[in-house]
């Protein structure tokens, strides 16, 4: 696929890029003051962004080593970012050794986190509030969020690095870093908090071939059905196209499987019919609840 996505920040002869820093601004549209945010309270949903830093990627073996939160109001329908609400921020220590790669990536030492504990109160007090939570590669937050507040496993989880389609858009990465540098402005990378500042800024831009915030198409992916597909006693030799289609090996319970929108489902059968099982369906469907979407198994 072409890069036929606007480079924000391109020069006219297409030989230079100008980035600039986030500074925390927001495309908040004009009409949404206090007054119409209270006289049309039904069209508006509270969202929390959410990201996570952590000593490593093993939810039952490593720990959070920061969290960073911001509170959002949407426009149910148009998708619009109506305004920020407040946001927490705080550094945990995990009893472990910050691993020096780990220090490297995110710059969080173990002396910087060293005494520092996460409010669990305040942080499931902005769960309590939110309808949705929104993180860039949600399944990975989840687990994590999982663990530690028992809130977050009622809740509606959003995949803005899954739920939106940027590689349709001729975007060759779902990175949120590379996202943000293709729409013309760059952050500090990982830490919490700049990274759910910059990911709520980017969906508020406008998708290219819509004109509507990225946002829209997140929150309606959000509440779509969706079924796990398990390709149960799939022969082995089918292993490599499995991976391929994007199917995940679960080494407990000795199957394939990826999770799919429901309206996928007949065009996914056939595929496994014909390419796995030979011309005789032998896999299994089941249905995922809205909450359980990104929830570790």
């Amino acid at each position: 696929m072409g890069l036929n996505f606007r480079w924000l920040g391109m020069a006219p002869d297409g030989k230079s890029i100008t980035l600039r820093r986030y500074g925390g601004e927001m495309n908040v549209p004009g009409y949404a003051d206090n007054s119409w945010l209270e006289a049309h309270s039904s069209e508006v949903g509270v969202g929390l962004g959410l990201d996570v830093e952590t000593t490593g990627l093993r939810p039952g073996e490593d720990q959070i080593i920061e969290i960073g939160l911001q509170q959002f109001r949407f426009h149910r329908d148009t998708g619009e970012i109506l305004s920020l609400d407040g946001a927490y921020a705080a550094l945990q220590d995990p009893g472990m050794e910050i691993s020096p790669e780990i220090e490297r990536l995110t710059g969080i030492t173990n002396d910087a986190v060293s005494g520092h504990q996460i409010d669990w109160r305040q942080v499931s007090s902005y769960f309590d509030r939110a309808e949705m939570i929104v993180a860039h590669n949600a399944g990975f937050d989840r687990a994590f969020l999982d663990r530690a507040l028992p809130l977050s496993r009622e809740k509606l989880w959003a995949c803005s690095c899954s739920q939106v389609d940027w590689y349709e858009k001729g975007f060759n990465t779902r990175k949120l870093e590379i996202l943000n540098i293709y729409h013309g402005f760059f952050t500090d990378s990982h830490r919490a908090l700049h990274d759910v500042e910059a990911l709520l800024y980017l969906l508020s831009l406008p998708s290219p071939e819509s004109n509507v915030p990225y946002l829209k198409e997140l929150l309606e992916n959000a509440v779509k059905p969706r079924v796990n597909v398990i390709a149960a006693n799939s022969p082995y030799e089918s292993k490599d196209i499995l991976r391929q289609r994007g199917y995940r090996w679960d080494p407990q319970r000795r199957y394939w499987s990826k999770a799919i929108y429901q309206e996928e489902e007949a065009s996914e059968k056939e595929w496994l019919t014909h390419r796995v099982y030979g011309g005789r369906f032998g896999g299994k469907l089941e249905s995922i609840p809205l909450t359980d979407n990104f929830k570790m198994q």
